[in-house]
């Protein structure tokens, strides 16, 4: 049986809804909180989400809150994860001609914008969450085309994700999560890392294969606008998922969905509409639920789960 929590913050004809896509195991408080590292990519949650800047919507100019600041606002004391989750670093895998053109650096500056608010970095430009919180591990295999040295590819592929695997050691983080990395994650989630189960990644839409409206990929956002031309019903959401081997295919832990979507809209007002109705209620919610109903039942030093 799946549990469905109803959202009220989306207009009055729509209804953001939650459904819980796991077994209900028995909640349970860890003793300490949950170490978390996020993995991402600035060029995308800032170059193209606008994630710690002031986007135009409808209703004027508004605050564009990111995955990362939202989770250290939430897991301070107060917060919604407070005891819970402790976000111990991030990572993210820009190159520096990625950079070219972006409002941000690749790593944050003292007193220049990046993907969060000022209040949350010290003078140095660090996360006040943590010292040496910021990690910058370029993915360089993306220079590589697979046809021109797969090979070639292949190793650097396997380099990038056993540093990933090697901060998360030093940082003791418990948990990954994904959030706007563009590639597929593969050698973390396999036994020479031991990770599956540990990865999740949470996707800006609905990755459900037999949901009308299942937006995988790297453009839901244009997808689903796309669809609405044809289909004034259309909805959107997001969900937070394990990662397997294959992109926004693993199994879900939850999923939030009911953002409208019209035919006109622009894609940074869908992107603003979708983050405060569906993906930044659901990392918080989504993780609470991940920790206390699936993480607390694994092994702490081995993943019960299997791959799938």
């Amino acid at each position: 049986m799946y549990t469905h929590y109803l959202m009220s913050h989306s207009p009055s004809h729509y209804r953001s809804t939650m459904h819980w896509l796991t077994p209900p195991a028995q909640p349970e408080q860890p003793r300490n909180p949950v170490k978390l590292m996020v993995l991402t990519s600035v060029r995308d949650v800032g170059s193209c989400d606008k994630n710690g800047s002031s986007v135009s919507t409808p209703e004027g100019w508004r605050y564009m809150e990111g995955a990362v600041e939202r989770l250290i606002n939430e897991s301070r004391e107060g917060g919604a994860l407070s005891g819970l989750i402790e976000v111990v670093g991030i990572i993210n895998d820009d190159m520096e001609q990625d950079m070219k053109g972006s409002p941000y650096p690749a790593q944050p500056k003292p007193y220049e914008p990046w993907i969060h608010l000022h209040h949350l970095r010290n003078e140095s430009g660090e996360l006040i969450a943590g010292e040496n919180m910021t990690h910058w591990i370029p993915s360089t295999f993306r220079k590589v085309r697979t046809a021109d040295d797969p090979a070639q590819k292949a190793e650097l592929k396997t380099e990038f994700e056993r540093q990933v695997a090697e901060r998360m050691r030093q940082c003791n983080a418990d948990i990954l999560l994904s959030d706007h990395y563009m590639a597929r994650i593969e050698h973390l989630i396999a036994k020479e890392h031991g990770l599956y189960g540990r990865v999740l990644n949470i996707h800006p839409a609905i990755t459900l294969a037999d949901h009308p409206y299942c937006f995988r990929g790297p453009t839901p956002t244009q997808d689903s606008i796309d669809r609405a031309q044809t289909d004034d019903h259309t909805i959107t959401g997001a969900t937070l998922h394990l990662v397997n081997s294959v992109i926004d295919d693993g199994p879900p832990i939850a999923h939030m969905e009911g953002t409208p979507v019209y035919p006109y809209d622009d894609p940074q007002h869908l992107r603003y509409r979708n983050y405060q109705q569906a993906k930044l209620p659901l990392l918080t919610t989504g993780l609470r639920h991940y920790v206390e109903h699936i993480f607390m039942h694994m092994n702490r030093h081995t993943s019960q789960l299997t791959p799938q």
